[in-house]
């Protein structure tokens, strides 16, 4: 059952009777219900459990779905217009693993994403989403650690190194990078951030380990506050990517 007009516009001011906010959540249930079995179903090969096989059009339909949801909850839409079409296809491709990406878009689907640009144009909340759908529909080849680079210098300074080595490990998505504060650990400051880079370019030589970076910075301020040591493997370890337009949040 698909929402009319009307009813999507008392979804969005919040109109909504008790009535029929559960039909819709119960209908909402039901569909993701269907769409989980029918992973959990392809999922199966010689009932040895792997990673479902998803292509770029199912990606972009869930992306779609669980954008207006994540928007929805804001009370704002998810817009798909000239500024951003491009990279959510993009993305899309770059999800999926599919060749279009490296070959319509001169990526390297080995390597991380960067994602740079302006205030608000919605490079945090494509990472928000596809977590969100990786959890929702146990789509776990999609799943990563979400982390603002103010929280890690927040938790290494009551923790220590135990962070570093927490953020090291595994495909993870830093916010923020290189507006962080200085961590201080027994008087000792450093950008901490350019260590955890260093080490995690390591383990992605060695083991092909993903990074994800958002920032509001252009490139060359990137460069710059960070060691040269750190900034020229940054181009060995991402691909670096656009994201313009107008802030989206008024």
């Amino acid at each position: 059952m698909k929402n009319s007009l009307g009813q999507k516009i008392k979804i969005q001011m919040g109109l909504e009777s008790d009535s029929e906010r559960k039909k819709r959540v119960a209908q909402e249930k039901k569909e993701n219900r269907n769409i989980i079995e029918y992973f959990d179903k392809i999922n199966m090969v010689d009932s040895k459990p792997h990673y479902p096989s998803i292509n770029t059009q199912q990606f972009k339909s869930l992306l779609w779905k669980e954008g207006k949801q994540y928007f929805r909850k804001m009370n704002r839409n998810f817009v798909v217009d000239e500024s951003n079409m491009e990279f959510l296809d993009l993305m899309c491709n770059y999800w999926t693993n599919s060749p279009l990406f490296e070959s319509k878009y001169k990526g390297e689907l080995r390597k991380g994403l960067l994602i740079y640009g302006p205030c608000g144009t919605g490079k945090s909340s494509i990472f928000d989403i596809i977590q969100n759908i990786s959890k929702k529909y146990h789509l776990m080849q999609f799943w990563f650690t979400n982390v603002s680079v103010h929280d890690v210098i927040t938790q290494y300074n009551l923790e220590g190194e135990y962070v570093v080595e927490k953020f090291v490990k595994g495909k993870v998505h830093f916010d923020d990078l290189g507006t962080e504060k200085l961590a201080n650990s027994w008087g000792v400051k450093e950008k901490l951030l350019g260590r955890i880079l260093e080490l995690r370019y390591n383990e992605f030589k060695q083991k092909g380990t993903k990074t994800f970076v958002t920032t509001n910075l252009p490139i060359k301020k990137l460069e710059t506050y960070y060691e040269a040591r750190v900034s020229d493997r940054l181009y060995e370890m991402f691909n670096f990517v656009e994201l313009g337009g107008k802030s989206r949040r008024y």
